[in-house]
């Protein structure tokens, strides 16, 4: 993840290119995702929900937070 042109060269070599919302226009053009939120406002959250969604591990690492109630609380 990169927002600016000194992280073009890094980017360019990345398998997944990723930058937030507010990135310069240029880093933008060579990412992969864009994500949403803008830098300060969790991209970097952003691209790893996407990573784990993609490999069936987000349930396993969001039941580790929420716990077997689900996150509503004592029952």
């Amino acid at each position: 993840m990169g927002d600016d042109l000194p992280d073009l060269p890094m980017l360019e070599r990345a398998g997944f290119a990723a930058c937030p919302a507010d990135a310069a226009p240029e880093v933008a053009a060579v990412c992969h995702l864009v994500c949403g939120a803008p830098g300060g406002r969790a991209p970097v959250r952003e691209v790893a929900e996407l990573l784990l969604k993609a490999q069936g591990l987000w349930q396993g690492q969001v039941g580790r937070w929420i716990g077997p109630g689900g996150g509503k609380g004592p029952s």
